[in-house]
């Protein structure tokens, strides 16, 4: 019964998409896709705003490629856009919710909020590109 016990915990563990080894892990902690150690952006704070978009040309744990190509960043902007109409949709809705269609707490509300988030939202929208591009490998020490 216990081998049964251990090898169900070891699955549910395998399961989980935040662990590392999975691109959401890459995504959230902002890491290198191929060794999810090395970090993407030079400040991890994305709130301090001159160094918001300066990434490291090479990762410094495997020698990952950042600058795939000049303007490979630009499809990040798609991604940046989807997550802000996500951000405004859910916005609304909470709004609603609360004031109805009054559109004064609606504008307050949706551009205090996508401003706020805009850091954030700048870094995993990169992140996100990276990371279709580029996949995690468990063994990039013996490649390098």
């Amino acid at each position: 019964m216990s081998n049964f016990i251990e090898f169900a915990i070891e699955k549910i563990k395998n399961l989980n998409p935040f662990r590392k080894g999975k691109k959401l892990y890459s995504i959230i902690h902002r890491k290198c896709p191929r060794c999810q150690e090395g970090n993407l952006f030079v400040n991890p704070n994305p709130y301090n705003l001159k160094m918001l978009d300066i990434m490291p040309k090479r990762c410094e744990v495997c020698n990952t490629d950042f600058v795939r190509e000049t303007g490979f960043y630009y499809g990040s902007m798609m991604i940046s856009h989807a997550l802000t109409t996500i951000i405004a949709v859910i916005v609304h809705f909470t709004v609603f919710h609360f004031y109805g269609w009054k559109i004064a707490p609606h504008l307050i509300f949706l551009i205090s909020i996508i401003l706020g988030m805009f850091p954030v939202n700048f870094r995993i929208a990169r992140a996100i590109w990276i990371n279709l591009f580029v996949s995690y490998d468990l063994n990039f020490r013996s490649k390098t």
